[in-house]
């Protein structure tokens, strides 16, 4: 059954039951998917971005919808508490956040980032680093209970090897191709057709007016002028698996594991571009000495689910 928020009933049994809200909220995009106490998916419902520092006000209805979808899909059933992993919400209040969906919803609720829910989904729990690489990029381990992250800067301090790293760098070598008087790459004058850039200084207001997603968007781009054998555009590729290979390494070095690790990716750029993905596993093998991928595929909501249940049970 599809609903006015693009919401999926998946299944409902006639008789009256609990369940719990599960919230991705990301910098493209949020799901909410509602599961039975036992963990099975019983509706989802997808919005706008989640990423609370992109727009507070903007994020949170976003959010809203997600949730009063699932609700409204599953009304005769009962809401008993809604977990919330969100882009951003580290760097603000987190009882704010809490509050204001416990008002609103009157059930219990639980808050956490959107790298760790994603870690719970993919690793199911156990030890081992999860790195991230969609629009932004991110590594969190956890190793003993205990947390680390490594990069998550934001596309102004950070996100080496990132969708937006990668459309910005095809962006820097048009400017440095003119600066140098060098004629303008296959790669560039792509850019340059893309962006309906009608003067090279329309490149500086599309940097500066676009959001990150419109920068990120084009890495397409960059990957189709390395299949294309666009040496430019391969260099790109690379040092984006080896930038996201070396916030792996860092959290490995970090959190101490010892001989082997359990290592799971997550966002198009790794799990979409083997250009980036095939450095990036190479990068790594050739400093841990036993790996064991995490392949599966599993919503980060499920992952909001499973601490939700962990920490409230």
């Amino acid at each position: 059954m599809n609903c006015s928020h693009g919401t999926n009933l998946l299944f409902v049994s006639g008789d009256k039951m609990d369940y719990i809200i599960g919230i991705d909220g990301g910098g493209t995009k949020t799901e909410g998917v509602a599961y039975s106490l036992d963990g099975q998916e019983l509706a989802a419902s997808k919005s706008g971005y989640g990423n609370l520092l992109i727009n507070y006000n903007t994020a949170i209805t976003h959010i809203d919808e997600c949730i009063t979808a699932c609700k409204t899909a599953l009304a005769g059933h009962t809401c008993k508490g809604i977990s919330l992993g969100l882009a951003g919400s580290k760097a603000l209040s987190k009882e704010e956040i809490k509050r204001y969906f416990y008002d609103r919803y009157q059930v219990e609720v639980g808050l956490y980032d959107d790298a760790m829910i994603a870690h719970e989904a993919l690793l199911h729990g156990k030890d081992g680093i999860l790195t991230i690489a969609g629009t932004g990029a991110v590594s969190i381990g956890k190793k003993d209970g205990v947390y680390e992250y490594g990069g998550g800067w934001g596309h102004l301090l950070g996100d080496e090897g990132s969708g937006y790293w990668i459309g910005l760098q095809a962006l820097i070598l048009l400017t440095k191709e003119h600066d140098q008087s060098r004629p303008y790459s296959s790669l560039s004058q792509t850019i340059l057709q893309h962006v309906k850039a009608d003067t090279i200084h329309d490149i500086k207001k599309f940097v500066y007016s676009s959001p990150k997603s419109e920068v990120a968007s084009l890495t397409p781009l960059v990957v189709n002028q390395a299949r294309n054998h666009t040496q430019e555009a391969s260099d790109i590729l690379q040092q984006a698996g080896k930038n996201l290979a070396n916030m792996t390494l860092h959290l490995y070095t970090k959190q101490r594991f010892e001989g082997s690790c359990l290592l799971a990716c997550k966002g198009s750029i790794l799990t979409e571009v083997p250009e980036v993905f095939d450095v990036y596993k190479k990068a790594c093998e050739k400093e841990i000495k036993h790996i064991q991928w995490a392949t599966q595929r599993v919503s980060s909501a499920k992952g909001a689910y499973q601490l939700f249940m962990n920490e409230y049970k």
